[in-house]
């Protein structure tokens, strides 16, 4: 894959939310759960020994300026306040951002694994992106949506407004040759709106490519079907899955997931398995696959290719604990020694 200067040629926006995310470390949810109880008993206290870091965070801001480190020219509109404002104000080059007035979110992640799998569980604030509807766009920010190459909305579950944003920001004008890339975020509590998504979004042609975890996946699938994703799933129920999916929405369907990747099209579905195990946070992963993803698709990458660089990016997010982004010269000379 030779990739050159076309990357930086791409316009990338993305929104609509920004959060405080702090990062605890957990190593059994069961033991933290045990001590917490104990220690309300006895009348409260400190609980330590818990390695935590805090970072900036949020699906949109996550996935801009992971793309901003692959060198796209990423756009940020997102739902903050001053305090907002300072945080996002050392973004990276590549990035602009627009902070619309409001209320961040907040998100306190849990760091484990169980069955011995990586899992974070997140306790969140969602702030003013809850009922973020896109009014508050003005007009250069239309156009300068109608411009993009790509146009991303993400944490649409977060978003009880999230339809009227999608048909705004998605709405056919100006949308020729644009990808409109939807990763709804986890969809738990969410489920009472996926058919009227389908229904007022996708059934009216405004999403190019849907992506998914393997959680959201399994609620989608039992919202629109009888078909139930086990939860020790396997390549082939994955396979099986995205294929009755992309039947039903008739969209591309993208799936990343700890043992590999499916992207599932007109043509057919591709596996690619993931590169090694995790050795840092997932917290974020899964919006710098998406980053990955979205750049596969500019590229015109085969799905193949796509879901193998996504799927790189990921790894080399979630190699260690730095949770430092990975540049578009990492991913390709990591993808060169990676046969």
């Amino acid at each position: 894959m030779n990739v050159g200067s076309e990357i930086s040629k791409f316009r990338v926006a993305v929104l609509p939310d920004f959060f405080f995310d702090r990062i605890i470390s957990v190593p059994s949810l069961d033991e933290l759960f045990h001590q917490t109880k104990l220690k309300a008993a006895s009348g409260g206290g400190n609980l330590r020994g818990f390695a935590q870091t805090d970072i900036r965070g949020g699906n949109a801001a996550n996935l801009a300026f992971a793309l901003a480190s692959l060198s796209v020219r990423t756009m940020l509109y997102c739902v903050g306040d001053e305090h907002a404002q300072t945080a996002l104000a050392n973004h990276p080059r590549n990035c602009r951002v627009k902070v619309i007035p409001g209320k961040p979110g907040y998100t306190t992640a849990l760091e484990s694994s169980m069955k011995g799998k990586p899992v974070n569980v997140m306790i969140s604030d969602v702030g003013d992106t809850g009922e973020f509807d896109g009014r508050r766009l003005d007009h250069n920010d239309i156009v300068g949506l109608k411009r993009s190459d790509c146009v991303a909305l993400v944490n649409w579950s977060s978003n009880r407004r999230g339809n009227e944003l999608a048909t705004k920001v998605f709405g056919p004008g100006g949308r020729k040759g644009r990808l409109n890339f939807l990763d709804p975020a986890d969809l738990s509590g969410a489920e009472s709106r996926v058919k009227v998504l389908v229904k007022e979004v996708i059934e009216e042609g405004l999403v190019d490519v849907l992506s998914l975890n393997e959680n959201e996946t399994r609620i989608i699938a039992h919202v629109l079907s009888s078909r139930r994703l086990p939860w020790n799933y396997k390549r082939n129920d994955l396979v099986r899955t995205s294929r009755m999916l992309r039947e039903v929405l008739g969209i591309t369907l993208d799936v990343h997931t700890p043992i590999g990747s499916i992207s599932s099209t007109d043509a057919g579905e591709t596996w690619v398995k993931t590169f090694g195990k995790i050795k840092g946070y997932v917290t974020g992963a899964g919006d710098v696959w998406d980053a990955g993803d979205i750049l596969g698709h500019l590229l015109a990458f085969s799905p193949y290719e796509r879901l193998r660089f996504a799927n790189a990016c990921a790894y080399l997010y979630v190699r260690d604990k730095t949770t430092k982004l990975p540049t578009i010269k990492e991913v390709m000379k990591f993808l060169r020694t990676h046969k």
